[in-house]
């Protein structure tokens, strides 16, 4: 290893703590508390959930817009998308449209909420000038079947008798047909990029309803019934000759359904989130110019190999033999499943000495005190073997 050492961290958000960017910046103080001359390169990532608009925008230099749009519930909220006006590329997060934190406790009843803001946001970023939509599927709250973002796109759904229906999944109980003459004719111009972690069908026991309503506030006894609505969707679409894929595509049933309308009705291309994302940053370029990789998330387990940060980071590194280490707020897999994933080392916020109250309450000082303890180690690990 040269004297100057080079750093690169890459961490996805700790969740409900702080997002990557401030995630980044702890680790960094945490860097130079061990070897203050050492070169920090900072690219935050995410997986296509809440912040990765934001994070795209902010690392690659785009302008930042904000839009007045309808939330889940209806009301008026404001919602920030990036854009690149060289390359005409937009990125926005459903989230911030339709994310479960824009609906208050007491109204989290998915029969009555919709997408309508998330076509919104994609009609400002059209009217910008965009011919590249990317999407980051991630943090709904809604599973109404992407039907809200289509009757914002131009979509109108009608009863027996040709009335317009409200594009909530309690609104289209009654629906017969839809008419699809109306749809922003721009559509078929642009290029949909949809980044998504889940491969959950539309329907069925791992389906939008099954797997994603409950956490979304759908009572249990009314799952099934929501899964049949969500069915019922389908096949109206399919009869009215717009349906592009089965409802059964893997990742249709992401984000309440808006996956299916996404690529199956809009004919979208789905992308793992991490992956086009280390691509679109450059990340395998700084990684390549490194002594060592600092990344992290908040929780490392079982479930951090399918498709999430750590995983990507790891995976590209080893291909590069650049060394990563990690820190999180818990590390719920043994010394021998961290190995396995690739990890030189990794520490967790919360252990013996620090309880998850503390961690919450000071998340930047110990992800500071993690990063520097991990990095004294390994410079130590690297001394003794030279």
């Amino acid at each position: 290893m040269s004297d100057e050492l080079h750093v690169v961290l890459c961490p996805d958000s700790f969740k409900g703590s702080l997002g990557a960017d401030s995630v980044a910046a702890a680790m960094a103080r945490g860097v130079h508390a061990a070897r203050p001359t050492a070169q920090i390169r900072a690219l935050p990532m995410a997986d296509g959930g809440e912040g990765t608009a934001e994070l795209v925008t902010h690392t690659l230099g785009w302008e930042w817009h904000l839009s007045d749009v309808h939330g889940p519930t209806g009301t008026h909220l404001t919602a920030g998308w990036g854009y690149d006006p060289v390359r005409r590329r937009a990125v926005i997060d459903v989230a911030s449209a339709c994310g479960l934190d824009q609906v208050p406790a007491d109204r989290r009843d998915p029969w009555q909420l919709d997408t309508r803001g998330v076509g919104e946001l994609m009609r400002a970023a059209m009217d910008a000038g965009a011919m590249h939509l990317l999407v980051g599927l991630g943090g709904s709250g809604t599973v109404d079947g992407g039907a809200g973002m289509l009757r914002a796109l131009g979509v109108r759904f009608l009863d027996r008798e040709g009335n317009p229906l409200p594009a909530t999944p309690a609104g289209l109980t009654g629906l017969e047909r839809m008419d699809f003459s109306g749809l922003d004719p721009r559509l078929a111009d642009v290029e949909l990029i949809i980044l998504n972690d889940v491969d959950n069908p539309l329907t069925g026991p791992h389906g939008a309803a099954a797997v994603f309503g409950p956490q979304k506030g759908l009572a249990t006894e009314d799952v099934g019934i929501m899964d049949a609505h969500l069915g019922r969707l389908a096949e109206v679409i399919d009869a009215s000759g717009r349906l592009l894929r089965p409802a059964g595509t893997p990742g249709a049933g992401a984000a309440g359904g808006l996956g299916f309308a996404l690529a199956c009705v809009l004919g979208g291309h789905s992308r793992m989130g991490a992956a086009y994302l280390a691509d679109l940053i450059g990340l395998d370029e700084a990684i390549a110019a490194a002594d060592l990789v600092i990344t992290g998330e908040g929780k490392i387990d079982g479930q951090t190999t399918r498709g999430k940060v750590v995983a990507e980071v790891v995976g590209r590194a080893r291909r590069m033999r650049v060394p990563v280490v990690a820190v999180a707020g818990d590390i719920a897999c043994s010394e021998a499943q961290r190995a396995e994933l690739g990890l030189a080392d990794a520490r967790a916020l919360v252990d013996e000495t620090v309880s998850l109250e503390q961690a919450m309450a000071e998340p930047a000082r110990w992800i500071a005190v993690r990063t520097q303890v991990l990095l004294e180690e390994h410079l130590g690990r690297q001394s003794q073997a030279g």
